[in-house]
């Protein structure tokens, strides 16, 4: 019912002129945002995280760095426990497929998560619209992590700036702004086996 009701309130936004533009694929076309929203991708809002995007997924991640871009074979696995407050949570990089075994933990909020890495290190990751976002600073580098959620694939995305290259700018009048240049870039599209 809830996907019905989300149907309408997108079809009834579209204007008459622009009823046109829906493709037979379900696909909107607005031009005036250069952007295509595809009916499928509203709907996978009613989604459950993590349960619903359980699974393997598999791709190239892209490391950019001011040397280039290199590219190495990437798998995520995010797969169930006994334990339904935990999971498993595995990175693999390389031909040689070096694991990162870590686990994903629910918390009392639905929105928070932690990604603890087996070590002593726990990462608090805050989830919202498919996507799970973490920032934080190790040994002197500043990430961001962002993992988005599809029905069929994932985006994995980590930037990192050295904390030491700051700089800042701004005045009192205006407010005082960090700069936190990136130095490395990695990014994949995984795709669910």
């Amino acid at each position: 019912m809830k996907q019905l009701l989300l149907l309408l309130l997108i079809l009834s936004s579209i204007s008459c002129k622009d009823a046109k533009d829906i493709t037979a694929n379900g696909e909107i076309v607005n031009d005036d945002i250069s952007k295509q929203v595809t009916v499928d991708n509203v709907l996978s809002i009613d989604k459950e995280f993590p349960q619903d995007f359980l699974g393997a997924y598999k791709g190239e991640l892209k490391i950019t760095t001011s040397r280039g871009t290199e590219s190495i074979p990437m798998e995520f696995h995010l797969l169930k426990t006994t334990d339904s407050m935990n999971y498993q949570y595995k990175i693999f990089y390389g031909e040689e497929r070096s694991e990162r075994a870590y686990n994903l933990k629910k918390t009392h909020n639905p929105n928070l998560y932690l990604v603890d890495e087996n070590n002593g290190i726990v990462l608090e990751t805050a989830y919202a619209d498919q996507t799970l976002f973490s920032t934080y600073e190790v040994m002197g580098n500043l990430l961001n992590c962002t993992e988005v959620f599809h029905d069929d694939y994932m985006e994995f995305m980590i930037t990192m700036a050295r904390v030491q290259d700051t700089s800042m700018t701004g005045n009192a009048e205006s407010a005082i702004v960090k700069n936190y240049p990136l130095s490395v870039m990695q990014k994949a599209v995984l795709f669910k086996e």
